[in-house]
């Protein structure tokens, strides 16, 4: 089922004490969401193509990867700036600590830490997560690997459902070890049982863009997982390796007008191509020159008029969520001219 999907209408509020478990609380989240609004919203935005109106600018967030913070400060500067939608991260560890995401392993908090998580999350009506992908290989053929990764992946999943987040997103990796054919059909039986998961915890799962390595894969892989509560993230950053692109422009044509033209339209060729299956957005400004991602907005080439006026069409409902990088000093400025930008770009 192609429905298009609404993050921004659903509250992130979960049900219970901190004391629960995490068996405890899902089993009551999903009794109690049949007598909720949130239940009717998440049911009808997964089955039916539910739509909210867009844009609404409580659907700008930002994301807790910021490089040199730890996770409380991150949550604490994003709060400050007025953000009401966040990304959080079950990876990485809580502390500042250098290379690695501020985050948490779900199954190595205590009850003290995640009523702190909870409290810290309170004020964002809107709440998605990032599961890991780094240093795993749930595509492997080697099966104590795959196993292990997707471990990984199934108790992030079940930890972004506890702290309220509605959308989870997901890297899809080339499968290695198989033939083609092979890979594929292991890579699309996963993802689709990861969505019976997901459907289990009331939280859908977004496959983010990069692999498959073009448009026409990329969309294949989620028309192929053909499951409701699995659809796509669209990465603003991600397409500079796409066949499609690659096809049309050589390197040192990349900061041309024609260059530009192309990212943009490689990207926006997602989006169309997906229809209602784009669930999210990863925004944020690519580099004219070497076409690096997630840099500061204003930096770089990325057409958010045109990018914004297509999702409208599509009918999207989903969050814009900022992915930056910069010095830890420069990065309240840069989040703050970010979610500025943005707002000045929905109004139009």
């Amino acid at each position: 089922m192609w429905g298009t999907a609404s993050i921004c209408t659903t509250s992130s509020k979960p049900p219970g004490t901190g004391n629960d478990t995490a068996a405890t609380w899902l089993e009551r989240r999903a009794a109690g969401l049949a007598m909720t609004r949130r239940g009717f919203l998440l049911a009808a935005a997964a089955g039916s193509g539910l739509r909210a109106a867009f844009p609404d600018i409580s659907c700008i967030g930002a994301n807790t990867a910021i490089s040199g913070y730890g996770l409380f400060d991150a949550i604490a500067l994003l709060r400050d700036l007025g953000f009401q939608t966040i990304e959080i991260h079950p990876m990485g560890v809580p502390e500042a600590a250098p290379g690695i995401f501020p985050g948490f392993q779900f199954d190595r908090l205590d009850n003290g830490m995640k009523r702190r998580i909870r409290e810290a999350l309170r004020p964002f009506p809107h709440v998605t997560a990032h599961l890991p992908y780094a240093e795993l290989h749930y595509f492997s053929r080697n099966q104590p690997i795959a196993e292990f990764s997707a471990r990984q992946v199934e108790i992030a999943l079940e930890g972004a459902a506890y702290f309220g987040a509605h959308l989870a997103v997901v890297h899809p990796m080339e499968p290695s070890g198989y033939r083609p054919e092979e890979g594929w059909k292991v890579m699309v039986d996963r993802f689709h049982r990861w969505g019976d998961l997901a459907a289990r915890h009331r939280i859908r799962l977004a496959m983010e863009t990069g692999y498959p390595r073009s448009v026409g894969a990329f969309v294949k892989l989620v028309r192929d997982v053909d499951h409701q509560w699995v659809g796509a993230t669209v990465d603003v950053g991600h397409q500079a390796h796409y066949e499609e692109l690659v096809a049309r422009i050589r390197p040192e044509q990349r900061a041309t007008p024609e260059g530009i033209r192309a990212y943009n339209d490689t990207t926006i060729a997602i989006i169309e191509q997906l229809g209602g299956k784009t669930f999210h957005l990863h925004v944020h400004d690519i580099d004219p020159a070497t076409w690096k991602e997630h840099q500061p907005f204003g930096t770089g080439f990325v057409d958010y008029p045109r990018l914004i006026a297509t999702l409208r069409k599509a009918g999207y409902t989903g969050a814009l969520m900022i992915e930056i990088g910069a010095p830890a000093a420069e990065m309240r400025r840069h989040l703050a001219d970010a979610k500025a930008r943005l707002e000045e770009y929905l109004k139009k």
